[in-house]
């Protein structure tokens, strides 16, 4: 049975090459608890800027205009600067000032932190080298009016450092808001592109795996049914290797659903050139030094094979096929050979599809993949991949069995 698609971390950071997701894994419900901070904060922003004027011996109605402009404050940033994008930046910046300087005139040292929103703006909104030096330029008007208002230069620094803390607090939680956000997006792509390529993987698997052993079936199926007739008890020989191919297919159907795609190179030459022989082709093989191989690069050859072997089966009109497989000089090789390439059927889409799909498993392991056809009508398939450890060539050359 297919095995359901996990989204899990884990299998996130399987699908990265071990890495995990740009700045870890999404929390749920972090973007809503990062913007209720930034809200909490600029609430308590406009706060300190009202508090002090609500305290003092200013009229009712001056009270109520002192609120609004806070709350105004206060949602201007929610609204313009608290989902980790800035909104229109020239009209939230002159909102944020005309909000925070002209009140001023009334109010004094009073009004002084309502700066911050004003500074804090610069910083989300402008580059470092003009924020910067414009967001320190606000805060020290806001401690030079604390000062002349106070009558003291202890007042004066606590205005500004005042300021300066609340719009480096509105500026990192913004800033965290961003980060939230770009985060949940980069998770989101990573999880479309992991989708992406379990359909890719299925999808080639599932043609490479899966077209030798049907093509065998079929094959074996169109024997028995000739040989049932005058030679029953040969077709029962025939019908008992076709339910162990059967079986095996079932395996392979199970090894894609669940991922796991290591193959025998040993078992893959035997069972390629039993299809060969119950097609009718004459197969001969050559194995040398394929016993060390690394399990990825041993399951590439193998996957190279099978999808060779089901071509030549399938797509030529080849009376002998010749495979090779060894290591040399720290690369494995393998070579398929074959004297159909001038067949009716030597190459449909099928084949090409196939062709695709093993040259990017082989690429993936920085190897080559390269085909020719002879001027004699043979077909030649060559992969080589380099091997973690080089080898020197084994003496005798190649030992051929058929």
């Amino acid at each position: 049975m297919v095995q359901p698609v996990r989204m899990g971390g884990a299998w996130l950071r399987e699908r990265a090459g071990g890495q995990a997701p740009p700045f870890g894994e999404e929390r749920p419900g972090s973007r809503t608890l990062v913007f209720g901070a930034q809200a909490v904060a600029a609430a308590a922003v406009a706060s300190l800027a009202f508090l002090p004027v609500l305290a003092g011996r200013e009229a009712w109605l001056v009270r109520l205009a002192a609120l609004a402009c806070a709350a105004a404050l206060a949602g201007a940033h929610v609204a313009w600067f608290a989902r980790g994008r800035v909104r229109r930046p020239v009209l939230a910046l002159t909102v944020q000032a005309a909000l925070g300087f002209l009140p001023l005139v009334q109010f004094g040292a009073l009004w002084s932190t309502a700066i911050s929103f004003f500074a804090g703006g610069l910083l989300l909104a402008l580059r470092p080298a003009w924020a910067v030096p414009a967001a320190v330029l606000a805060c020290l008007v806001a401690g030079l009016v604390a000062g002349w208002s106070g009558g003291s230069a202890d007042a004066s620094v606590a205005g500004a450092v005042t300021a300066g803390v609340a719009a480096l607090t509105l500026f990192g939680l913004a800033t965290a808001a961003r980060l939230v956000a770009e985060r949940a997006e980069q998770v989101r792509e990573l999880k479309r592109q992991a989708i992406a390529e379990e359909r890719k993987r299925f999808s080639r698997d599932l043609h490479d795996l899966l077209g030798l052993s049907l093509s065998a079936i079929t094959l074996k199926g169109e024997l028995v049914d000739r040989l049932v007739p005058d030679r029953p008890a040969q077709a029962k020989e025939e019908l008992a290797e076709l339910l162990v191919m059967s079986r095996r297919a079932l395996a392979d159907v199970r090894t894609i659903a669940a991922g796991y795609r290591e193959l025998s190179l040993d078992d893959e030459c035997r069972a390629a050139a039993a299809v060969l022989s119950a097609a009718g082709t004459r197969v001969t093989v050559a194995r040398s030094g394929i016993g060390d191989l690394p399990p990825r690069v041993a399951t590439a050859l193998a996957t190279v094979l099978r999808e060779g072997v089901t071509n030549v089966v399938r797509h030529s009109t080849a009376s002998w096929c010749a495979f090779s497989v060894s290591t040399e000089d720290g690369t494995a090789w393998l070579e398929i050979v074959n004297d159909g390439a001038g067949g009716a059927a030597g190459g449909g889409e099928d084949s090409g599809a196939g062709l695709r799909n093993l040259s990017a498993r082989v690429e993936d392991l920085k190897g080559t993949l390269t085909t020719e056809v002879g001027d004699d009508g043979t077909h030649r398939l060559v992969v080589a991949i380099p091997v973690r450890s080089p080898r020197a060539p084994r003496q005798g050359g190649r030992r051929w069995a058929s």
